[in-house]
C-alpha cells in the first residue's frame, strides 16, 4: 500500500525511536508484508520464526525487536515492540490512505441521541431515540445503536452491528405459552471498546449488560442480556455468550467459542477455540473441548481417544 514518501528520518521521529545512523534520508513511500514488500516499503518482524522473510524480503526498512539477530538487506529499524510500532505507523497512515469518513447526513439520527464530539457516523446508521455516544466514536455503516444504549470514549462500532436490541427473554404460562419478559436494563460500553461487524448486543432484562474498558470482540458475536464482560477482555469472531454470565478482566477467546448462561469466567481465562463452556472458570485457566475441560486434562483425555482408534 503506497502513500506519500517520507524519510525515514521523519518516520522515527514521529514514532519517538533511534533512526539507523546516515540512514536518515532514506525515501519511504509505503507499507507491506515482509514477503509482499517492494523498494521503498516499510515492514515489521516481530517474531523470529519468520526471520527467513526478513533476509529475501525486499523492503527498504524493517522495524525489529532491539538486540535481535537479524540478517537481511533492508535497514533494520531496532524498537521495543515492532507489531506495535508497525501499528502505530499505520494508525499515523490511515487518514492520508482513506481512513472513515462522516457521513451523518446519510444515517438517521434522533433529535434526542446525545453524541459527543468528533464522532464518525457512517451512512445508513440508525441512533435511536435516548442513545448517549461519547467522544471519538465511529458507528460503521448501517449499524443500529438503540435507545437503550450507552457508549464511552473512543469507541468502534463495525457495520451492522446491532447494540441494545431486546434480550430473549421468555416466561411459559401453565399451557405452555411463552410471553416475552420486558427487557428494562441497558446496554454499557466502557472506553476503548471495539466491537466487530454484525455482533449483537442485547440489553438486560433488569441488570444491564455491560462491556468493560478495552475489551475487543470481533465479528459476528453474540452477547446477551446481563452479560458483563470485564477490561481487555478479547473475543474472536462467532462466539456466543448467554445470558447473565460473568466474564472478567484479561480473557481470551478462541473463534465459535460457545457459554452457557449464568456462569462466572474468572480473570486471565483462556478458551480455545470451538470449547463449549458448561461450568465456572476459576482465574489463570486454559480451557478447551465440549464440554470444555482442563487443557491437561483434554489433552490426556484425547491421547486415550486416540489410542482407541476414535
Amino acid at each position: 500500500m503506497k502513500h506519500t514518501p517520507k524519510t525515514l528520518r521523519s518516520i522515527c521521529e514521529g514514532l519517538k525511536i533511534p533512526c539507523p545512523a546516515d540512514q536518515e534520508s532514506l525515501e519511504i513511500s509505503g507499507v507491506a508484508t515482509l514477503e509482499e514488500a517492494a523498494a521503498g516499503d516499510i515492514s515489521f518482524l516481530s517474531n523470529l520464526k519468520y526471520a527467513v522473510q526478513a533476509q529475501t524480503s525486499q523492503a527498504s526498512a524493517i522495524f525489529i525487536k532491539k538486540n535481535s539477530d537479524v540478517n537481511s538487506n533492508a535497514v533494520l529499524i531496532e524498537c521495543e515492540d515492532p507489531y506495535m510500532t508497525f501499528t502505530m505507523y499505520l494508525t499515523g497512515l490511515e487518514k492520508e490512505i482513506g481512513g472513515a469518513k462522516d457521513e451523518r447526513k446519510k444515517a438517521f439520527i434522533a433529535d434526542d441521541a446525545i453524541l459527543g464530539n468528533d464522532c464518525i457516523i457512517e451512512a445508513g446508521a440508525i441512533i435511536a431515540s435516548g442513545a448517549i455516544i461519547g467522544d471519538n466514536c465511529r458507528i460503521g455503516a448501517g449499524t443500529k445503536i438503540l435507545s437503550a444504549v450507552r457508549l464511552g470514549n473512543r469507541v468502534v462500532v463495525e457495520a451492522g452491528a446491532v447494540i441494545g436490541s431486546q434480550g430473549f427473554g421468555f416466561a411459559p404460562d401453565k399451557k405452555g405459552v411463552y410471553h416475552a419478559i420486558p427487557q428494562l436494563g441497558k446496554v454499557v460500553i466502557e472506553d476503548d471498546v471495539f466491537i466487530g461487524a454484525n455482533t449483537t448486543v442485547d440489553r438486560g432484562a433488569i441488570s444491564d449488560t455491560r462491556i468493560g474498558q478495552g475489551t475487543k470482540i470481533d465479528n459476528q458475536c453474540m452477547i446477551a442480556h446481563g452479560v458483563s464482560i470485564g477490561k481487555n477482555t478479547v473475543i474472536a469472531a462467532q462466539t456466543g455468550v448467554a445470558g447473565s454470565t460473568l466474564i472478567g478482566d484479561d480473557c481470551k477467546f478462541g473463534g465459535q467459542v460457545g457459554i452457557i448462561g449464568h456462569l462466572k469466567i474468572g480473570n486471565n481465562v483462556t478458551i480455545y477455540a470451538q470449547s463449549g463452556v458448561m461450568h465456572d472458570v476459576p482465574d489463570n485457566k486454559v480451557i478447551f473441548g465440549s464440554p470444555a475441560l482442563d487443557r491437561r486434562h483434554f489433552l490426556k483425555s484425547f491421547a486415550a481417544f486416540k489410542k482407541q482408534g476414535l
